[in-house]
């Protein structure tokens, strides 16, 4: 069946029947964005430093910022 014979039919169907199909048009949908979610997670991960920043690191960045942030006031 076409893309156009299923506009076609759409409109002739039950309510239900109508609703079905929207429910299967979501969930087909939002498998396709987890998909694509996942996708950006494992970049993102992929992409970082191969090891965590020391404790050092992150205490240097946060008096940084915070210096920054007084700075501002």
């Amino acid at each position: 069946m076409s893309k156009a014979e299923i506009l076609d039919v759409l409109p002739k169907l039950r309510l239900a029947e109508r609703q079905e199909i929207l429910d299967r048009l979501c969930d087909l949908q939002e498998a396709d964005l987890r998909a694509v979610h996942q996708e950006w997670v494992d970049e993102a991960l992929n992409s970082g430093p191969a090891r965590p920043a020391a404790a050092a690191d992150w205490e240097g960045a946060l008096t940084r910022g915070l210096a920054r942030g007084s700075k501002r006031s």
